[in-house]
């Protein structure tokens, strides 16, 4: 099965770029959180985007309808990443036609259930609680759950990549792509997007 793979934080042109050329489906780019080192501004996100004709995520926590209005004809997806609610996301999705990723921090197994709260985001992002912080994913948690249409991230990398291929075809990676915090190395992006081929069934 075909892989989707998005790769979350891009900051630089020439990440995205190697990105797109190595065969990503959506990109990710931080918007409205300043504590993070991926963090990039409305000029900078115009400026990454222009001429890509991949999906384009903007990664948010608890938008404000300004901050969306700036965005929402630049991406064709809004990652909400904080405390949104079901109805909140709804309402996103009327007022601004846009298509919504709905990140789930993921403690343990019992919190999976969290998953069926949010019937109207499009896609389903599966995380660690870590906001920031690199968390590898405990897949074990993952144990006889069907997660295939989901997205799965968490400390994502080249050395547990097969591991999380075995739980669905659909893949975020961050900072397992990075030299230092927020620093995309194109290598690595052209490594993992390489290896993601070589595990696809």
């Amino acid at each position: 099965m075909k892989s989707i793979i998005k790769i979350c934080g891009l900051n630089n042109k020439s990440s995205v770029d190697t990105a797109i050329k190595h065969g990503a489906k959506f990109l990710g780019f931080v918007m409205n959180y300043p504590k993070s080192p991926r963090n990039i501004n409305l000029q900078e996100l115009k400026i990454l985007t222009d001429n890509v004709n991949v999906n384009k995520v903007a990664v948010m926590v608890n938008p404000k309808d300004e901050e969306i209005l700036q965005i929402k004809d630049i991406c064709e997806y809004i990652q909400c990443h904080g405390d949104e609610t079901n109805d909140r996301i709804n309402d996103i999705k009327t007022k601004f036609n846009i298509k919504i990723i709905k990140a789930i921090k993921i403690k343990n197994k019992s919190t999976l259930h969290e998953i069926s709260k949010y019937s109207t985001a499009d896609e389903i992002l599966i995380d660690t609680p870590a906001m920031e912080k690199t968390q590898t994913f405990d897949f074990k948690i993952l144990k006889g759950v069907d997660i295939t249409r989901h997205f799965l991230a968490g400390g994502i990398n080249t050395e547990n990549l097969k591991l999380a291929m075995q739980n669905t075809n659909k893949i975020d990676v961050s900072s397992g792509l990075e030299n230092a915090k927020g620093i995309k190395d194109n290598k690595k992006i052209e490594k993992f997007l390489n290896l993601v081929k070589t595990y696809e069934s």
